[in-house]
């Protein structure tokens, strides 16, 4: 029970129109039974339809963990008795790892630490189920920016930060469609046939309208 909303909501919209909560199961299937007109003209692709079975298993253990008990990581490393970093990571959504936070102490930056970490939070995702790794960076740390590019994240979005100025945001794929799909959004209009398939027809209204053109 939510007694705010329920009193910010009591007379509905425009006090006219009745509001009631709803699960999300009931939600999405009012969506695609009720509205699969109202957005034909969007491009968009169904994220869960193309997983693979196994891909589809992680997932559902994920959405478990994200309802109960969500995946919170808090690490520190040592050189002997010595903390010379600290690494946190928690699961943002369902499939999402975020890569909340990490430094390293100035005197280790040589060697290679947070470079090793990175390699080992994509496996460790990648093994998890997760299908995006996402960070943020304050833009003049571009040796961040540069380590990661290297490892095949990339830049999503600026955002100026109230507590830390200019932010960058960037992600990691560990899923090979979704990152066809956002390199589609970067102007690239080739795409698999997963995510064809999986368009809600929109690839195929596309492909129609362009061979009208042609």
């Amino acid at each position: 029970m939510d007694l705010v909303f329920d009193n910010i909501f009591k007379n509905g919209i425009l006090d006219k129109y009745k509001v009631e909560r709803i699960t999300p199961k009931e939600y999405w299937e009012i969506f695609y039974d009720e509205f699969p007109n109202e957005e034909l003209n969007k491009m968009t692709f169904i994220r869960e339809a193309l997983l693979t079975d196994e891909q589809k298993v992680k997932r559902q253990l994920l959405e478990e963990r994200y309802q109960f008990n969500k995946i919170e990581n808090y690490i520190k490393v040592m050189d002997g008795n010595l903390n010379i970093a600290l690494f946190r990571g928690e699961q943002k959504s369902i499939d999402i790892y975020y890569m909340r936070h990490a430094i390293v102490k100035r005197e280790y930056r040589k060697y290679g630490i947070y470079n090793d970490y990175l390699d080992k939070i994509i496996h460790y995702c990648k093994e998890r189920g997760f299908l995006q790794i996402i960070s943020c960076f304050v833009l003049s740390n571009i040796n961040i920016y540069r380590t990661k590019i290297k490892k095949d994240f990339y830049l999503t979005g600026i955002e100026t930060h109230a507590e830390y100025g200019q932010i960058g945001w960037l992600c990691h794929f560990l899923h090979e469609d979704l990152k066809k799909a956002f390199f589609y959004r970067c102007g690239n209009v080739e795409f698999s046939k997963n995510l064809y398939n999986n368009s809600e027809k929109n690839a195929v209204r596309l492909l129609n309208l362009l061979k009208n053109y042609s």
